[in-house]
């Protein structure tokens, strides 16, 4: 078993400190970081209802089922190495924002596979 580099507080929804992640899906990310040998900060991880329609999030977001965290990532070098991490550790749906300040990666396989896209 891989460390576990993430406390339950980052799992929760930020507002009502409710939900977390499904296992599997910590685990993939846990095996992520442990590959990229830097911290991943997670903007968002799991969300309540009211929070995901606070940010803006639809309404089957990935988030809502604790399958998807956003990353914080202020640089270029980190954000390769992140995405990079991502893929080795089988991740196949990454998105990044235009800001170039988080990467979004989830693990909804009810959506489409092998794509990335921006926000």
């Amino acid at each position: 078993m891989t460390k576990n580099y993430f406390s339950r507080k980052e799992e929760w929804c930020s507002c009502c400190h409710s939900g977390g992640l499904v296992p599997d899906f910590r685990e993939k990310l846990n095996k992520a970081r442990e590959i990229a040998g830097i911290p991943f900060v997670l903007n968002s991880a799991y969300r309540c209802e009211t929070h995901n329609q606070d940010v803006g999030g639809s309404e089957n977001s990935a988030h809502r089922a604790g399958l998807a965290v956003d990353i914080r990532c202020n640089d270029s070098r980190s954000r390769w190495i992140i995405i990079d991490a991502l893929k080795q550790a089988g991740f196949r749906r990454i998105g990044a924002s235009k800001a170039g300040n988080f990467i979004h990666v989830d693990d909804d396989l009810t959506k489409p596979q092998d794509v990335f896209w921006l926000y």
